[in-house]
């Protein structure tokens, strides 16, 4: 237990704002190497549990991995890190409904998800302009994972729970990203959208030990 509490602190106090420093002193490889390093934390919450207590986690460490390496990805090329996050986001489904089979609450959470994008979208329709369809295949994406990971409330369980408020987490995490590339933001949404996503990281690694 102390050491998941230990890469938890790593991951907040020595990742973050090292990765958010170097980010604003231009040092993007530097900023990468952090970034990354926070979500190589969770992923090891996943390899452990893999090898120790449940197989299905190899899918989750995939997972984390995919999105470590979006991670340093998404500082020099938009595209190929959104592709990794992608992939990652489909591991995220399967291992999502692998633990908790699809339900009416997972329909009923991809309703509300598809809702509020849809609505996002709509509102900002024309400063989003021909990105659109690269914006909203991602969004699709997302909204799908973060209904099965909302899911997860269906199985009564801590490991469930966790799951649902990490899969949250990111999803208001990507929808602060989504805000700053169309509008002008300053640091404070930078750092609450690293906040809530190396936490919705952790938080589902953390449910593969429990």
């Amino acid at each position: 237990m102390l050491w998941m509490y230990a890469v938890c602190a790593l991951t907040m106090l020595i990742c973050l704002p090292f990765f958010m420093h170097y980010k604003k002193a231009l040092r993007y490889k530097l900023a990468s190497a952090f970034k990354t390093l926070g979500t190589l934390g969770a992923a090891s919450f996943a390899l452990i549990a893999a090898l120790r207590l449940d197989p299905r986690c190899w899918v989750c460490f995939a997972a984390l991995m995919l999105h470590a390496a979006a991670d340093w990805l998404l500082e020099f090329n938009l595209y190929w890190g959104e592709g990794f996050f992608l992939a990652g986001h489909i591991c995220y489904i399967a291992f999502f409904t692998k633990l908790f089979p699809v339900s009416a609450v997972h329909v009923i959470a991809a309703v509300c998800f598809l809702g509020i994008i849809a609505y996002l979208f709509w509102r900002w329709r024309k400063t989003i302009g021909e990105r659109m369809v690269h914006f909203a295949l991602y969004a699709v994406v997302l909204a799908l994972t973060t209904a099965c990971a909302i899911g997860g409330l269906t199985g009564h369980t801590l490991q469930g729970q966790l799951i649902a408020l990490g899969g949250a987490l990111f999803f208001i995490s990507d929808a602060f990203v989504l805000g700053r590339l169309l509008f002008t933001a300053d640091r404070t949404v930078d750092w609450a959208v690293m906040i809530l996503y190396y936490s919705a990281q952790l938080l589902i690694g953390i449910s593969c030990l429990v």
